[in-house]
């Protein structure tokens, strides 16, 4: 019978918990961006996948401002390619990958990152007859993402 009383009891702790955790606030980090502060300095992250980089940006931040913003490492796994691709149609790939990064730079990170969620208006190379739309762009807002949530890589100079 002692046993049963545990067990009724740790059930009872595991739906307490269980309800505590659905009645949360579920915001994703960073939702609200213009409320968080970043401090200046350059920045680094990743977005990963199946255990791969996929994506891996840097990007300098100047009173929440990207000031450069490059793309250190990119892989495409289905079909495979990567950032030194030259061949067709994956060089254009990465170029769009390149210009919706680029679409940052000058831009208060606040209010420009959620424009990359609709790369299509802000991707101008063409694959294969397709518009920007074609790439993954929430790969780059995750690594972004990653790296503000990391803190600054490196203090610049400023």
């Amino acid at each position: 019978m002692t046993r049963s009383k545990y067990a009724i009891g740790l059930l009872l702790l595991i739906l307490g918990c269980l309800l505590a955790v659905s009645f949360t606030d579920k915001k994703p980090a960073f939702e609200n961006m213009e409320t968080y502060s970043h401090e200046d300095g350059t920045y680094r992250g990743s977005f990963i996948d199946r255990g791969l980089i996929q994506v891996n940006v840097q990007f300098i931040l100047e009173d929440g401002v990207i000031t450069e913003a490059t793309l250190r490492h990119l892989q495409g796994i289905e079909p495979p390619y990567h950032l030194d691709t030259e061949e067709e149609p994956y060089r254009s790939v990465i170029q769009q990958y390149e210009e919706a990064l680029q679409y940052l730079v000058g831009k208060p990170l606040s209010d420009h990152l959620v424009h990359l969620y609709d790369p299509g208006d802000l991707v101008q190379t063409e694959v294969d007859g397709y518009t920007g739309a074609t790439i993954r762009s929430g790969k780059i807002i995750s690594a972004i993402r990653d790296a503000l949530s990391r803190g600054v890589y490196r203090y610049t100079d400023l």
